[in-house]
């Protein structure tokens, strides 16, 4: 896990699971925190969380549903971000 991610966990990151880690994430980190997250761990575990029950902006959960479908096939944020921008 990057070092700039560590701050989003000021109760412990000790046994927690990694989708909870990554709904942490989704919750609380600036964009640049978001998107330095490993594209693995986003893989691995995007398709267990339920968007519409985080507790995050509207704006945010809309940008995660539009990547979505580009997760599993893309290899890096950059990826991800321009295949979304060519399915607009």
């Amino acid at each position: 896990m990057p070092k700039n991610i560590g701050k989003y966990f000021w109760d412990g990151n000790l046994n927690i699971s990694g989708d909870y880690k990554l709904k942490r994430i989704l919750e609380y980190a600036s964009f640049p925190d978001l998107i330095a997250y490993p594209v693995a761990e986003l893989k691995k575990y995007l398709p267990a969380i339920n968007i519409d029950r985080l507790r995050t902006s509207q704006k945010r959960k809309t940008f995660i549903k539009l990547i979505m479908p580009f997760v599993s096939q893309s290899q890096g944020w950059d990826d991800i971000i321009n295949r979304m921008i060519k399915r607009l």
